[in-house]
């Protein structure tokens, strides 16, 4: 069953993550999510995360799709104004990219090139309903289309940003404007991800929750100083005592899948790795787990 058809007949999701390759080898990519072919429902494809300069999001959806693993095309408005923007949608529907995730960006000063100039023409709801209108056959400008695309309109949601009555507004307006699912920043705390879950839930989109695994307590602490909230004490902790620090980091993310699995709709992984046991766990939770009635 496709991603889509999955969003609409509210079975469980399974996303994960892989990055276009810094140049041109393409191959090793697809090779290294090998494992999860069959087992992940869709790949998000990332777009010059963090505002460095991969190869295009759109070209690596392709070749993924060629691959025989379903895409999903990120786009950023970061780079790219309105005009771009249209062209990158409507080039990516005739690619047969159906599924999109569409969102406003990080800075530029963020990344390892803080002097290129960020564009911004518009954010990431003006971005869902531009999608939107191509749906309806007309270009922003009222312009007729020749032929119409037909998306999976998804986006993203961060719990730890602020301030919080913001955020929530936005993501309002954001599933508002059309989008049918929303993935969220990882999250480290079963309360937290039940919570957020609710809330995208209580908005009318199919909550998708992050999860990626901590490598060493020099991650967490990285990651702690970019979200100061999104830590949990007891994960530092852990991680100070652990023996083997990447495999406490995998068994925490996996203990909160779990839950996830138990009163949620879909898990997003941000994969650092470990393709080979993110693929055993996902067959237990198909075949074996007391969940396997959502899939």
């Amino acid at each position: 069953m496709s991603f889509s058809k999955k969003i609409k007949n509210g079975k469980f999701i399974i996303t994960a993550e892989v990055a276009p390759p810094r140049g041109i080898e393409w191959k090793t990519v697809i090779e290294s999510i090998e494992p999860l072919k069959g087992k992940v429902d869709a790949f998000n494809v990332t777009d010059n995360q963090r505002s460095m300069v991969r190869m295009s999001s759109l070209a690596m959806s392709k070749l993924l799709l060629d691959s025989g693993f379903e895409p999903i095309f990120q786009l950023t408005c970061r780079d790219r104004n309105r005009i771009a923007l249209q062209s990158e949608l409507l080039g990516a529907a005739a690619l047969g990219i159906k599924n999109v995730c569409l969102m406003t960006g990080d800075f530029t000063t963020l990344g390892d090139q803080p002097d290129a100039k960020p564009v911004f023409d518009i954010d990431s709801i003006h971005l869902i309903q531009t999608a939107k209108k191509l749906e309806s056959g007309v270009l922003l400008n009222g312009k007729e289309l020749k032929g119409v695309p037909n998306f999976t309109v998804g986006a993203v949601y961060n719990p730890f940003a602020g301030p919080k009555v913001l955020q929530v507004w936005k993501l309002r307006k954001k599933i508002e404007a059309g989008a049918e699912f929303i993935q969220t920043q990882p999250v480290y705390d079963v309360r937290v991800a039940k919570d957020v879950h609710d809330l995208i839930e209580s908005l009318g989109a199919i909550p998708i929750i992050g999860l990626l695994p901590i490598k060493s307590l020099k991650m967490a602490n990285f990651m702690k100083k970019l979200n100061p909230t999104s830590i949990p004490n007891r994960l530092i902790e852990g991680l100070e005592r652990a023996n083997n620090p990447a495999q406490y980091g995998w068994d925490y993310v996996i203990d909160i899948a779990h839950a996830i699995a138990e009163f949620g709709k879909g898990i997003h992984f941000m994969l650092v790795g470990k393709t080979a046991e993110l693929a055993a766990f996902i067959d237990y939770l198909r075949n074996n787990s007391p969940y396997n009635h959502k899939f």
